[in-house]
């Protein structure tokens, strides 16, 4: 009997963990993969957990963390309209829709991640405030690129993803207890603002653990996969013409690029 309780937990562990890096893999599939086009889209726009932080007045949402259940089942990977921006100071932002529903619901047979009802993944994506200083100088500027402007592509931002997959049906926890756990932050909870104080902001109440901290108190097996992720737009060149070697004409794949003759017309 005790051999049979090892096996299951070893299961248990290989599916929390290969869970969660399944929802990682989705995310470097999306901006990596052209089959993905459309989803990238609305990741990097305004409305996209990457695009949050990046676009005009995204300077002031560093550190802020969006909050969404992993539902593979759906066409889509993520929509604002379901997730949840959790800010250090404890106020809301409705940005694009986002509201309260961005944490999974063990109540809900759509939220988890197979038909099986077993598994529910919750991610966290942050921008964090401070970024790690490179070995070297200018060591986290990729070669090609300028860095005295103000041009996207002058950056490489560094997002923090966080993949906490749990099994609540192994577990007593009710239902209320395991939502009040997803409500948590994924990093630094204690700067994390759990009760405003209206009257004076000293007295404000914070978030004394993790969101995979209160599951395991608990008793709710969970996994959570961290990923350091940097953001790089890849810079090609192509060289159209060897002035004084060969014939002076534009290359091939300059012409079809540029529509051009091969004399340049």
């Amino acid at each position: 009997m005790t051999s049979l309780r090892l096996a299951t937990s070893d299961q248990a562990d290989t599916l929390l963990l290969n869970t969660s890096d399944t929802a990682n893999k989705n995310i470097e599939n999306i901006i990596n993969d052209p089959t993905y086009s459309s989803e990238k889209a609305n990741t990097l726009g305004s409305l996209g957990f990457f695009g949050y932080f990046l676009n005009t007045g995204a300077t002031s949402n560093r550190g802020d963390q969006i909050l969404f259940c992993y539902r593979p089942r759906q066409r889509y990977f993520f929509k604002m309209s379901e997730a949840t921006v959790m800010t250090p100071s404890g106020q809301s932002k409705l940005i694009g829709g986002a509201g309260s529903s961005g944490f999974c619901r063990p109540s809900q047979a759509s939220d988890f991640v197979n038909a099986r009802q077993n598994v529910m993944t919750q991610v966290s994506v942050t921008r964090p405030n401070t970024q790690s200083l490179p070995v070297t100088p200018f060591g986290n500027v990729p070669l090609e690129i300028t860095i005295n402007s103000d041009d996207a592509t002058s950056s490489s931002p560094s997002f923090r993803i966080h993949s906490t997959s749990f099994l609540p049906a192994l577990s007593n926890a009710s239902d209320a207890e395991i939502t009040e756990c997803l409500k948590k932050p994924s990093e630094n909870a204690a700067s994390f603002v759990a009760e405003v104080d209206e009257d004076d902001s000293t007295q404000n109440t914070y978030f004394g653990e993790t969101r995979n901290e209160c599951l395991a108190k608990i008793g709710v097996p969970a996994k959570v996969l961290v990923k350091e992720a940097k953001l790089e737009n890849d810079v090609n060149s192509e060289n159209c013409i060897d002035y004084g070697e060969g014939e002076d004409e534009i290359t091939e794949e300059c012409q079809t690029l540029l529509g051009l003759t091969p004399s340049g017309i």
